[in-house]
């Protein structure tokens, strides 16, 4: 169901959903749209006792909802409206636009959608809201206010505006293959009661459930967390079926779920709407009843949701100190003493005074980090290959009706004594290294407990403080891989009221594959300004990076790249995340971020800054290409 990661909103462009007029339609004409007998008691009741059976919370499916040749017409109807893509950091999908007052359209657009009006008055009818209320026992559901909409989960939907790292130009024309996704969320918003979504692919040839698109259902996570977070791993996963209606009541820090990426990738580049492998389907929400109707129940209590600095608060790592004060005046080259321990694993040439002088005064982007061990490349391609990520292993035979396919790994793929999984997935999900100091290291977890290691040495916190005339007071480090198919992070920042960060970030994801320059497969860090009025990151939604308008964009991207290590200056209020990993990537995205809290001096002005609306991101590099 389309929407929102506890208080975030919906991914849809309309505004909340807006009250109606009463059907025109004979409820009984209306029943009789229906699948046949479906709505009689025997069959309600026999859906209650699976509802209230059903895990990881209660849910219900109805294999056929409607009568086929009714839904067939409505879904031509439907192949008729405009999609647009949205896209944020929680989801990438093509929407149209608010269906629930197509029956105010101009006459003559109306016309052309007469299925579609039927549809919708027979989902919000008396007969079956009664039905969906005997299932669930949720109590009164409104007739007259209505919020539902249609997507394409695909890479059949046409494109209004992709993302692309800035030293890329967009495309003139809009690509319509890029994968879309939703990640976990609650759907609590409002007045919402029950989630619904009824499944809308090509009947023939049938969905295919290797090709994703699944609704994934998470149980929370054990134990218990306070506010409540989702375990890190689904239990329940309904592939998408021609006229099949899924359903549950929205529970605020309970009713988790996302979509799986859609796999299917068509021959054709720009695929016929709506045909093979395309994802549609048109969902929306029951809500309370309203003040003009018989059934009222007063003003609702406003459901407790927890604020997104709650929610984060159980993911961050914490933010360790370092020793001793920073030495003042701040040091412009390297001492000896910590030249030496950096030898190890840096390039010496980025050590000298010169180099140092020049990096600094530029405080530049996108250049590297030469590690002196040319076999870490080699030890990270083997463990992907080990751990059946990389995309040759994860091709499937072409379908039968041409293009191709590849399969999302199981969420248990990589973990292993030496990396774990780390959540909760309504904020993050990713491996990382957590092996103890007793295990036998692995020839790689042994060079990469030594890059952590490094990070947080008196060494290289000199060198970060000669590169970016700041003081660094603390630290947080870790080593993340992002799988295919699975793994992300969602934004993410310091309040307003906070101090200012350094992130730092050395990518080792191996290989030159152009998807990763192009940004077509995600895994790309990312740096916005928070928008006041909402707490969801969201960006390239409509054409304005088409028209040349880049207001809405972000400040910064970087591709996952091998051997990069960038440092980047980011403000309180400017957000970060990592943008989700599609099934389509080449293989996973190994890095080593950290994040470090800095006394600021007073800046030179030779500070690249990237100033948009009072948001400041400035990035720093340490050295040039191999």
């Amino acid at each position: 169901m389309a929407s929102s990661s506890s208080s975030r909103p919906a991914p849809s462009s309309p505004p909340p959903a807006k009250r109606t007029k009463p059907s025109p339609d004979d409820e009984a004409d209306l029943a009789a749209l229906f699948a046949p007998s479906l709505l009689s008691a025997e069959i309600a009741n026999t859906f209650a006792e699976a509802y209230r059976n059903s895990e990881p919370y209660k849910h219900a499916i109805v294999p056929q909802l409607f009568d086929e040749k009714f839904l067939l017409q409505a879904r031509e109807e439907i192949m008729r409206i405009s999609f647009r893509e949205k896209e944020t950091d929680i989801y990438k999908i093509s929407q149209t636009g608010d269906l629930s007052n197509i029956h105010l359209l101009p006459a003559d657009e109306l016309a052309q959608l007469p299925t579609l009006l039927r549809l919708r008055n027979a989902l919000y009818s008396s007969a079956f809201r009664s039905f969906v209320r005997t299932v669930t026992g949720c109590g009164p559901l409104s007739g007259v206010k209505t919020d539902m909409s249609c997507a394409n989960y695909g890479p059949g939907c046409r494109c209004v505006f992709l993302l692309r790292p800035p030293s890329l130009p967009l495309p003139l024309t809009p690509s319509p293959l890029h994968p879309t996704d939703l990640l976990n969320h609650d759907d609590v918003i409002g007045t919402r009661r029950v989630s619904f979504i009824l499944y809308l692919p090509t009947p023939t040839p049938a969905w295919d459930p290797s090709h994703g698109g699944a609704l994934e259902l998470y149980p929370l996570a054990v134990p218990a967390t306070d506010p409540p977070t989702p375990a890190a791993k689904p239990t329940k996963s309904v592939p998408p079926s021609f006229n099949q209606f899924a359903f549950f009541e929205v529970q605020p820090g309970r009713s988790f779920h996302s979509v799986e990426e859609v796999v299917f990738w068509p021959d054709k580049e720009a695929p016929e709407k709506g045909g093979p492998g395309q994802r549609i389907s048109l969902s929306g929400w029951f809500h309370w009843p309203v003040e003009s109707e018989e059934e009222y129940e007063g003003p609702q209590k406003e459901r407790e949701k927890s604020s997104l600095e709650q929610l984060y608060a159980t993911a961050l790592k914490p933010i360790i100190p370092y020793p001793t004060p920073p030495p003042l005046p701040l040091p412009v080259t390297l001492a000896p003493e910590e030249t030496e321990p950096l030898l190890a694993l840096l390039n010496p040439a980025y050590l000298s005074a010169s180099t140092l002088e020049t990096l600094r005064s530029k405080f530049i982007e996108d250049s590297h980090l030469v590690l002196a061990d040319s076999q870490l490349e080699k030890l990270i391609i083997a463990q992907d290959t080990a751990d059946g990520l990389l995309r040759p292993e994860r091709t499937l035979p072409a379908p039968s009706h041409g293009g191709k396919a590849y399969t999302v790994p199981p969420h248990t793929a990589g973990e292993d004594a030496s990396w774990s999984l780390t959540g909760p997935p309504h904020i993050q999900r990713y491996l990382t290294l957590t092996a103890p100091p007793s295990l036998a290291r692995t020839q790689l977890t042994a060079l990469l407990d030594s890059l952590l290691a490094l990070f947080s040495t008196p060494a290289f916190r000199a060198l970060l403080a000669a590169l970016t005339s700041l003081a660094p007071l603390a630290h947080a480090t870790e080593a993340r891989r992002f799988r295919p198919g699975l793994d992300y992070t969602l934004a993410r920042g310091e309040p307003s009221s906070g101090s200012a960060r350094l992130d730092m970030g050395l990518s080792l994801t191996p290989g030159n594959d152009a998807d990763w320059e192009a940004g077509e497969v995600g895994g790309w860090d990312a740096w916005l300004a928070a928008d006041d009025d909402s707490d969801e990151a969201t960006y390239g939604a409509g054409g304005g990076g088409v028209d040349g308008d880049e207001d809405d964009g972000p400040l910064l991207t970087l591709p996952p790249l091998w051997n990069r290590l960038h440092l980047i200056l980011r403000d309180p209020g400017v957000l970060r995340f990592v943008k989700y990993l599609s099934a389509r990537a080449p293989g996973p995205r190994n890095g080593s971020p950290a994040s470090i809290a800095s006394l600021l001096r007073s800046l030179s002005n030779t500070n690249r800054i990237f100033d948009t609306g009072g948001s400041r991101t400035s990035s720093a590099t340490t050295g040039t290409s191999e």
